[in-house]
């Protein structure tokens, strides 16, 4: 079963990683590009690992 409450706080502190990496200059962004989208996959990839993590202890 998916944590989603996890999910959302991950997803909520890599939105603010990348936002704060754009206002710094760190990441290019264009005018397309969706950082929710990219916030998302990056939570749902981060959350699998701690799920396997979870798992193997």
């Amino acid at each position: 079963m998916v944590n989603y409450i996890m999910l959302y706080r991950i997803r909520k502190k890599v939105k603010k990683i990348l936002k704060d990496k754009i206002t710094d200059g760190e990441l290019a962004t264009t005018k397309t590009s969706c950082i929710g989208c990219l916030a998302d996959d990056i939570s749902w990839e981060i959350y699998y690992l701690l799920k396997e993590k979870e798992k193997e202890s």
